[in-house]
């Protein structure tokens, strides 16, 4: 597993468990809410350059071993070498599920904080926007 993907579930575990907290404990976590915002945001913007990153190292990688004509070899048999291999690349599908989870879980989070009437709906869809969430009407609770 990726430091991206291990980052995104670390903070989407921790979303969803403020989503299901007492409504008082929520809002001590709504109190930090630009934290947690930026946390989620971070994780994004670490999964969408993922590629870019990715192409740097490769070539710095790839680089280094033709320039020192580095080799790799087998443990038990220092006779038996080859050029090391590039850098394996995180599977599209992987880090696309893996930011699934951190914008759900931002999602639910900010829903119920809203809800709850801990934040308004204007800012849940002013911070849905900033990170490429679409918001669902129908998971708004109006308040009479």
């Amino acid at each position: 597993m990726s430091f991206s993907e291990k980052l995104a579930r670390v903070v989407a575990d921790q979303l969803e468990r403020f989503v299901t907290l007492n409504t008082h404990q929520l809002a001590g976590h709504v109190a930090n809410l630009d934290f947690w915002i930026a946390q989620a945001r971070h994780v994004v913007e670490g999964i969408d350059g993922y590629e870019p990153r990715f192409r740097r190292l490769k070539a710095g990688q790839d680089q280094y071993v033709v320039e020192h004509q580095t080799e790799t070899y087998l443990l038990d048999d220092a006779y038996i070498r080859w050029k090391a291999d590039s850098p394996q690349r995180v599977a599209h599908s992987s880090l696309r599920d893996a930011r699934r989870a951190v914008t759900d879980a931002t999602y639910r989070f900010l829903v119920r904080c809203c809800n709850e009437q801990l934040i308004p709906e204007e800012q849940l869809r002013d911070i849905c926007k900033s990170l490429d969430i679409s918001v669902e009407s129908t998971d708004i609770r109006r308040k009479h």
